[in-house]
């Protein structure tokens, strides 16, 4: 993970190189104290979900991470430790035992066990429930709970990346007996975690309000209560920190950063993001059913240009799937290439007949989304695309991802959740999965063999070969694996996860006071 604290960070060569100060380092921009209790966060959008079963959005998985655990947690430093469950075992090759941390209560007061955890994983793929997180532990067979302290998983076959998945997305662990008693809708308006923080109120397009849990497991953390904003625009957004209205801006656009470093009492925190920005497409619907069509659609955007202009240097080109950082990350593969001749060439063989081809995009709910979507509309307007960009509010966006209902291609943010294709490609990809728009037998063929391989040299072949399929097919188009930057004041003492997580607990925040 690369921390940003300087100001030669803006420049494209240094965006790439090396670490500047080391996390936790004290430096003039850490220097400076405060007397707050509160810590006010603004992000690109409002939630749409407190449910952790409901949504991957990062808008959401910065608030659900916090009210609530999992059984295994990811930190910053890219390794699992223990958070819910206190040590795991593999028994033989399809059995895991997890042994349940005592004395853990639930924001109302009910203790915490290993029923609980077990209500949860089944939860995440009843099909009368129908979660967003469907897909991540299909892995599992059956689980035990021999006693209130003890979970144990059969998997169906082996499946040495179970661990990692109860880290991520699906693995929050929500309360059996209070979700049962109120449903699933009251359980979504007023949730009930394990986690630093408890729901205290919110009010939608304004903020939400969160306190620290008093007697958190993990220890109390530093400040008293988190709100969150939603500040849609990057210029308000920005604003609002120089003036000290907030403590934490997310999805800091390259462009704003001189303005942050530049401020006497500001800095920019970052990380290489654990996952990439994809135009994800609807391969079902005319022209993009097509595989030329959307070859010639990746072949006519200019990354570089991307990369650059809009970013400032703070991200990468695409090669494929895989992003940079992850287990089979192939670095021998060419970066997407730009070529709007070949473009032409295959709208020529593919009968493209000049078809609308709608790019639906909100305003923040990634950094730099919509001038991203209008630099590509006029890339590809460039080699006669019919192109044309609709702005959607981040509601109707969430509701359109559940229904599937997308027009055509839409900005997301697959996120790389088990630093291994399965926890992103395949994740997302699969048959059934949250972005099944397309199929193909070999890829499906393949995806599920390499999901419960223990053979690291036969996983890797399979991910060349799926890889070499969606390069062919595209059901999402690779634009940028960018640097998940974000404004803080300089009192803030805080570590990026590069997964997108905005982590709030002792080990991880903390506000320097006088």
């Amino acid at each position: 993970m690369v921390q940003v604290t300087r100001r030669e960070l803006l420049t494209g060569a240094a965006a790439l190189g090396a670490a500047t100060a080391l996390p936790g380092a004290l430096t003039p921009a850490s220097a400076q104290t405060t007397q707050k209790r509160d810590l006010v966060v603004a992000q690109g959008g409002d939630i749409s979900k407190f449910d952790p079963h409901f949504s991957t959005s990062s808008n959401d998985i910065r608030v659900s991470f916090n009210l609530f655990d999992n059984l295994v947690a990811r930190r910053p430093d890219g390794k699992l430790h223990a958070a819910l469950a206190t040590e795991w075992k593999l028994h033989g090759q399809t059995e895991w035992t997890f042994k349940i941390r005592p004395g853990v209560k639930w924001h109302n007061g009910d203790p915490f066990t290993a029923a609980d955890a077990a209500f949860s994983l089944a939860r995440t793929w009843d099909p009368k429930v129908g979660t967003r997180v469907s897909t991540v532990f299909t892995t599992i067979d059956r689980i035990e709970t021999p006693d209130p302290a003890t979970l144990v998983i059969h998997t169906k076959k082996p499946d040495p990346l179970l661990p990692a998945r109860l880290a991520f997305y699906g693995g929050q662990i929500v309360p059996q007996k209070y979700v049962e008693k109120v449903g699933n809708d009251e359980f979504n308006a007023k949730p009930v975690g394990t986690g630093p923080v408890r729901f205290v109120s919110w009010t939608k397009d304004d903020k939400l309000v969160l306190e620290a849990t008093p007697d958190y497991w993990g220890g109390r953390i530093d400040v008293d209560r988190i709100v969150f904003r939603s500040i849609p625009e990057t210029a308000p957004r920005v604003a609002s920190l120089l003036k000290g209205e907030v403590d934490v801006i997310t999805q800091l656009a390259p462009d704003q950063e001189e303005r942050v470093i530049g401020n006497a009492s500001t800095k920019v925190e970052g990380a290489l993001y654990a996952g990439l920005y994809v135009l994800a497409v609807n391969s079902k619907r005319p022209p993009l059913d097509n595989p030329l069509v959307k070859q010639a659609l990746s072949l006519a955007i200019d990354r570089q240009a991307i990369v650059k202009e809009l970013w400032r240097g703070r991200g990468i080109g695409p090669n494929g799937p895989i992003a940079k950082g992850d287990n089979h990350f192939d670095a021998k593969l060419a970066p997407l290439a730009y070529h709007p001749g070949e473009a032409r060439e295959r709208l020529r063989k593919g009968a493209y007949r000049g078809e609308e081809v709608v790019i639906e995009t909100t305003v923040g709910y990634t950094a730099n989304d919509k001038p991203m979507a209008e630099a590509i509309q006029g890339m590809w307007r460039d080699v006669g695309i019919n192109a044309k960009v609709e702005v959607l509010e981040y509601s109707v966006r969430a509701q359109k991802n559940r229904d599937k209902s997308f027009k055509g291609l839409w900005w997301s943010d697959p996120t790389s959740t088990l630093g291994d294709p399965d926890g992103m490609m395949w994740r997302l990809l699969s048959p059934g999965g949250p972005q099944d728009y397309w199929r193909h037998p070999r890829f499906d063929e393949l995806g599920e063999a390499a999901r419960f391989s223990v053979d690291e040299k036969f996983r890797a072949e399979a991910y060349r070969e799926m890889t070499k399929i969606f390069l062919e097919h595209l059901p999402w188009i690779p634009v940028i694996q960018p640097y998940e930057d974000y404004g803080l004041q300089k009192y803030v003492e805080w570590t990026p996860n590069p997964n997108q997580q905005f982590e709030v607990r002792r080990f991880n925040l903390r506000l320097r006071r006088a």
